[in-house]
Formats: C-alpha cells, sequence, structure tokens
C-alpha cells in the first residue's frame, strides 16, 4: 500500500498520528478530516495563493517575512501590506489600522521564532490577534515550522490552540505546520487546517498539483510518530539549535560589537540583525550567516 497512489487529503494513519501531534501542543477538538497533508508546507501557502488570491488583492504579511511566501503571494497577483513588529511579533495596534484600510483577503504570520526575524508573537498579542480576526471577520494564516524548536521554555500555545478561548476565531484561522525542520526535510511532508469550504477548495487544487504526497514517505513518518520517537528526537534537535544560536549571537557580538542589534532567539533558526549606524570596530572580517 505504501507504493500505491494515496487519497489527496492525505494516508489516514498519518493524519490521525498528526491529529494526536496537535492534541498533544494543546489543539483540541481537532479531527482528522479537519487536516490535509501536503508536500511541505510551502505547498499549503501555494494552495492559500491558489484558491483565495486574485490579481489586486491585499495580503497583510509581516515585515519581515519569509521570503519563498513573498514570491508565491505575488506570483498570483497578491499586493502585500507590510505591518511592522518588534521583538514581540506584530505589533497589533498597528495590524488592526492595515485590516481597516486595507481590508486584506488575508493575514499571514509566523507567531513563533519567526523566518527571518526570530521573533515570537506574545501570548497578549496572539489572543489580540484571534479577537480582530473575529472583529473584522479577516482570515488569519499561521505559519508555524520552527514552533518545536524552543531553548529552554515553550512558547506560547499556537493560534490554533488558543482558539478555544476566543469565540469564533477557529472559523477564522488556518494553520501550516511541517516536519522539515523537526524530523527530514528530504521527506517533504507538512499539512494545513483549515475552514470546511477553503480545505475542500485546497484539496481539489493538491489533486490537480500532485493527486497526492508520498505514500511511502507518510508510511514512513505514521510509523515513526506512532512508534513514539518524535519527543526524544525533538530534545536533540532543540539542544543542537540552542547551542548554534548561542554560538551565532555570541560571534555578532565579538565581531561587531554595537554596530548591529538584534533579538536573542528563543528558538528556531534565525536572527535578524540591524545595522545601528555606530562605528564600532569590526574584529572580523568573517560574514555571518543564519543557522
Amino acid at each position: 500500500g505504501a507504493m500505491s497512489y494515496g487519497a489527496t487529503e492525505g494516508y489516514q494513519p498519518l493524519r490521525e498520528q498528526l491529529t494526536a501531534f496537535m492534541a498533544a501542543k494543546g489543539v483540541q477538538g481537532l479531527s482528522p478530516e479537519q487536516l490535509v497533508v501536503t508536500t511541505g508546507s510551502q505547498q499549503g501557502l501555494d494552495l492559500l495563493g491558489k484558491t483565495l488570491v486574485s490579481p489586486g488583492d491585499k495580503v497583510i504579511v509581516e515585515g519581515p517575512t519569509f521570503l519563498a511566501t513573498i514570491q508565491c503571494f505575488r506570483l498570483y497577483g497578491a499586493e502585500l501590506v507590510s505591518a511592522p513588529i518588534d521583538g514581540d511579533g506584530v505589533q497589533v495596534d498597528r495590524l488592526e489600522q492595515l485590516i481597516v484600510e486595507h481590508k486584506p483577503k488575508f493575514v499571514y504570520l509566523i507567531p513563533t521564532f519567526g523566518n527571518p526575524s526570530g521573533a515570537t508573537l506574545s501570548l497578549e498579542r496572539r489572543k489580540r490577534v484571534l479577537e480582530l480576526a473575529v472583529k473584522h471577520q479577516t482570515l488569519i494564516v499561521e505559519d508555524d515550522p520552527y514552533g518545536d524548536l524552543y531553548f529552554g521554555e515553550a512558547p506560547p500555545p499556537s493560534l490554533l490552540a488558543l482558539s478555544e478561548q476566543v469565540p469564533g476565531s477557529r472559523d477564522c484561522l488556518v494553520h501550516c505546520g511541517s516536519l522539515s525542520k523537526t524530523l527530514s526535510a528530504g521527506f517533504r511532508l507538512g499539512w494545513m487546517i483549515a475552514p470546511p469550504e477553503l480545505l475542500a477548495k485546497a484539496v481539489m487544487c493538491k489533486q490537480f498539483s500532485d493527486a497526492n504526497s508520498s505514500t511511502f514517505a507518510q508510511a514512513t513518518v505514521a510509523q515513526y510518530l506512532k512508534a513514539g520517537r518524535m519527543a526524544a528526537n525533538l530534545q536533540r534537535a532543540r539542544a543542537v539549535y540552542a547551542e548554534r544560536a548561542q554560538a551565532m549571537c555570541d560571534g555578532l557580538r565579538s565581531a561587531l560589537g554595537d554596530a548591529v542589534e538584534f533579538v536573542q532567539p528563543r528558538g528556531g533558526l534565525f536572527v535578524w540583525a540591524r545595522l545601528t549606524g555606530a562605528r564600532g570596530q569590526v574584529q572580523d572580517s568573517q560574514v555571518f550567516a543564519q543557522r
């Protein structure tokens, strides 16, 4: 069966395991039928572009945000509007102003360990984002490929997990997850959780895109998750990335001093540094890179 075509929605045992995986992270009331397996989380974003965006539509994104997202949504004709962020994520007051002004088709956020900002949306702001979604009936797309890679204290619950606390917000929310950063990028497996009507349209688009994500990869991951191996794997990954992040930040401070400023990441893969204009003495000519 693992060598055969599969359902476009995804291999059922994997959908069940992913539902349990999300439940362990506080997402209650989720059924496998509310989830579609995608070929990486980027396919989920592409499906959103196909199903939601028409030329000239406004889409609000964080500034800065994931480059591939910018390219994807622009490909379908979206006009992107940038919402400012700080160390606690998107500035919610400004976000509401932009929603009222532009009436976007949706708002795209990476609330936890943002790419490339490294910022994490605070718990208070997460609840306010959900309240804004209900108030203005605006779709919020939560991209969460890095949320399990925290250093030390866990981040606030996902918007999806918090949606139970804000009545009506689940109907205004899309959640995209991925195994690329936590298990294996080569499996190319992610998932999307969305309101039923939108999910049905996304499945239809996926049928013409790739018929189904690799059944063999899905069966492999389903067995891996069923065997309970993910928890130990995540512990190892967190330790490795925490060490790398500390080395990165120490190197930036040592080499560039007050010539740059950045938020010390609490998880994820990214540090976003800004030039301050200070005439600090650069100690090393080495070019630093992400990770």
